[in-house]
């Protein structure tokens, strides 16, 4: 049972760190007359025109998605249906009541491919799925596929995703309107419901005079300290929380573990940063 109660609050502990990592991948914007949001979104969709890898198109669920298409046409042109291994998509919502733009991406690797190259049969089998927010740069491949029952390859190359340059041209638009770019961690977070709404999130309404950062950071440490505790209690017990061995060991852990936590924010603060 002790064991399980760890595991919970790991679970909601992780999830907290990951709230509160993405507040700081926010910068508050103090522009004191920020653009309305009609004006941001003609500005956004003029980002990435038609013809390039990425671009911003209307959305179903969102204001806005980013679709990419990172074969050229005339390549594509050349076969039957082209099987690309990775596929990026990217949705945009305009809160207008807080100036945010919420932003919610994912990045779908995965490849299942039974078939000839010629005369000789081909087997290709991978999966992997990142979603929330993603700085990298993206090679995957492209199969030009003949016509046929059997999928043969009639030629292939590789391609780029930048998940990088688009963003950062949105999150800098945004910043010169005078709102604030807002990654999410979950794709409902970055929707609008039927009657136009945009979903709020859980944080309590206790609290609801703290700002995100606030809010999220104190669950992370409470959570955190939680957590530690009941590691020593189950593993050793109550006595063993106020002794010298119990100290060093949260200790030591403790010291660890935050000085991954100041690298890892050390990094998402470099890579993150405005041009």
């Amino acid at each position: 049972m002790g064991f399980l109660l760890i595991a919970a609050l790991a679970l909601v502990m992780v999830y907290a760190m990951m709230e509160s990592a993405a507040t700081f991948l926010t910068r508050q914007n103090r522009e004191a007359h920020p653009s309305s949001r009609m004006a941001l979104l003609e500005r956004l969709t003029h980002l990435g025109p038609a013809g390039t890898e990425c671009r911003l198109v209307p959305g179903s669920r969102a204001d806005l998605e980013v679709r990419c298409d990172p074969v050229p046409e005339d390549w594509r042109a050349g076969f039957s249906r082209v099987k690309l291994t990775t596929q990026y998509r990217a949705w945009l919502v305009l809160d207008e009541e807080r100036h945010e733009v919420l932003w919610f991406e994912m990045l779908r690797t995965g490849s299942l491919f039974i078939g000839f190259r010629g005369w000789v049969p081909r087997f290709s089998w991978s999966l992997a799925w990142f979603a929330g927010y993603i700085d990298v740069v993206w090679v995957g491949r492209a199969y030009g596929l003949g016509a046929g029952v059997v999928p043969r390859v009639r030629g292939e190359r590789s391609f780029q995703i930048n998940t990088v340059a688009l963003k950062r041209a949105i999150r800098g638009t945004a910043g010169r309107a005078g709102w604030t770019f807002r990654p999410r961690l979950w794709w409902f977070q970055v929707r609008r419901r039927a009657d136009g709404t945009i979903p709020r999130g859980w944080i309590p309404t206790v609290t609801r005079f703290w700002t995100e950062r606030q809010f999220w950071t104190t669950a992370y440490l409470l959570l955190y300290l939680a957590t530690v505790l009941a590691i020593v209690v189950v593993s050793a017990g109550w006595g063993a929380v106020l002794t010298w061995h119990g100290i060093r060991g949260v200790l030591g852990f403790s010291a660890f573990w935050w000085t991954l936590w100041a690298f890892i924010m050390g990094i998402f603060w470099l890579t993150t940063r405005p041009n």
